[in-house]
């Protein structure tokens, strides 16, 4: 039997937008048939057009209720939710309250439903029992790598005494040469005692709890708490880097630990190291190997291992890779959605029927 075609509404088409705009555009399961943006400047634009592909005869639009009209089978929403994660929220309520099915990679802490914030979820689960329509966050990381691989390497776990996921991104300022992000939000250059902005403003817990109690629920533990530790590191000479000189007595690192603590030890935690191409590693940091911009999965018991994961550095191609996958994971999962039951899908997608259907032999 021929699988049927999805129809498919995309919203916003910033960095990760784009590349799933693209992957819509390119996928032989799926059919676009609207755009909705926010910039007036994008409206009346050709939906190839937004994502460096050629023109499909699918016009931006602004207006909801001529997305609305389209009677889509699902909206993919990547529209960002960065200081507006309520506003997000409801613009996709109204999709589901609708009878519209909805992907997003926007609402990161909903990609483990049962650790979202509970107003979220309210409204999520009331607009999708309104419309009778199903709901599904992912990503990357928080997504499919920090859920669905480790999912699969406690497979083969027996006894687990701590399970670790080290993120590394050992040379931001060649990986990402953006001084004022690198500067404002990271600390670089800033003096000791700065506080960068994940840690300040709640972003940690916000973004990657839902990843701890994933993995703490999946092994059938019962976590005492989250605690959050962290620190900076100060460079002691002036840096020659990507981003300029960065001055002795400034930050050139920090790194961050969420973990979830069972009998007053961290049994469950994801831990983040970024620092500067020209820091010497501080020997108290866990070693990245051979990482350089990827994550270490750690399970400590009987047995014991440990898995790397990195993205390959783009070849010719401007975009991060993980940005892509970022985007792949949403576009890839669209037609399970549309095929599950109404309501919030809890748990990650796994399995054959969400692998991408473009692969090129």
């Amino acid at each position: 039997m021929a699988r049927s075609i999805c129809r498919v509404v995309h919203a916003g088409t910033g960095l990760t937008g784009r590349e799933a705009l693209r992957a819509i555009i390119e996928d032989p399961a799926l059919e676009l048939v609207g755009v909705a943006v926010s910039s007036p400047e994008k409206v009346g634009a050709d939906a190839g057009d937004l994502c460096g592909h050629p023109r499909v005869g699918v016009t931006a639009t602004d207006d909801l209720g001529s997305i609305l009209a389209l009677q889509p089978d699902c909206v993919c929403y990547c529209a960002t939710a960065v200081r507006r994660e309520e506003q997000a929220v409801d613009d996709i309520a109204r999709y589901l309250r609708s009878g519209i099915d909805v992907v997003t990679i926007a609402t990161i802490p909903l990609v483990y439903p049962p650790a979202a914030p509970q107003a979220w979820r309210n409204v999520i689960e009331e607009a999708a029992r309104q419309g009778n329509s199903t709901f599904y966050a992912t990503g990357c990381e928080p997504g499919f790598v920090s859920l669905n691989i480790p999912t699969a390497l406690l497979t083969g776990a027996g006894r687990v005494d701590t399970y670790r996921m080290n993120l590394y991104a050992t040379r931001l300022d060649e990986q990402y040469p953006i001084w004022d992000v690198l500067h404002e939000s990271m600390g670089f250059g800033k003096p000791e005692g700065f506080v960068p902005a994940r840690i300040a403003h709640g972003k940690v817990e916000a973004d990657w709890s839902a990843v701890v109690h994933y993995i703490a629920n999946i092994l059938g533990v019962t976590l005492d708490r989250l605690e959050v530790d962290w620190e900076t590191i100060a460079t002691t000479t002036d840096l020659e880097t990507a981003i300029g000189v960065v001055p002795a007595d400034t930050i050139c690192a920090h790194r961050w630990q969420l973990a979830g603590v069972v009998d007053h030890s961290p049994m469950i935690a994801v831990q983040y190291f970024a620092a500067l191409s020209s820091t010497p590693w501080p020997q108290h940091w866990a070693d990245p190997g051979r990482l350089t911009g990827g994550m270490s999965f750690r399970i400590t018991g009987r047995p014991s291992f440990r898995a790397d994961f990195e993205f390959d550095e783009p070849q010719g191609d401007s975009v991060n890779p993980g940005v892509t996958a970022t985007a792949m994971a949403a576009v890839n999962a669209i037609p399970s959605v549309i095929a599950a039951k109404p309501g919030i899908i809890e748990q990650p997608l796994a399995g054959p029927e969400i692998v991408t259907r473009r692969a090129r032999i």
